[in-house]
């Protein structure tokens, strides 16, 4: 299994524990075999890496991503995530454990409906942090930088203060 990180198009969602749903459209692609494990929510990304989970890689995973842990194994098996970030109001940074001795997955999931470009940072970001504990982790493509449509001409009041000045230039006033 390579180390790269699922597609930010593939998303999940999960109602309860007993059903869940994948939702792909036109250049959406499901992601891998990777259950919600009940806690609902939509995927909005999933990154795979290797790691022993050592001290000092939950302090890299809790300096880059702001990651709060709890990794001591309790009395009883404990189906929460051992790591979380919460990443907007609605939306969390969950650190899952892999299906095989030392796999780890960083999961994205969301509750309402974040922007485009704001996924795509945090999955960024999300793929750097796996990065530094694994190198086979593949980093994603940088979204191209699309400058905001803007008029080049002022307007508003900014537009009536200069035109009015000039008017008055004409007629003699100024």
């Amino acid at each position: 299994m390579t180390a790269g990180a699922t597609p930010p198009a593939a998303q999940r969602t999960g109602r309860g524990c007993s059903a869940s749903r994948v939702r792909t459209g036109p250049g959406r692609v499901p992601a891998a075999t990777r259950r919600s494990r009940g806690r609902g929510g939509t995927v909005l990304f999933e990154v795979p890496f290797s790691s022993a989970m050592s001290d000092a890689d939950l302090a890299v995973l809790a300096r880059v991503l702001d990651v709060s842990t709890h990794m001591r194994q309790k009395l009883r098996p404990d189906p929460n995530s051992p790591g979380v970030a919460r990443l907007d109001h609605f939306s969390g940074l969950f650190l899952e454990r892999g299906d095989e001795h030392g796999r780890w997955l960083l999961q994205a999931r969301t509750w309402g409906n974040p922007a485009p470009r704001s996924v795509h940072e945090w999955y960024v970001l999300a793929a750097q942090a796996a990065r530094q504990l694994d190198a086979r982790v593949k980093l994603p493509a940088r979204l191209p930088d699309v400058q905001p449509a803007t008029t080049d001409r002022p307007v508003g009041r900014a537009a009536n203060k200069r035109l009015a000045s000039i008017r008055r230039r004409l007629a003699g006033l100024a």
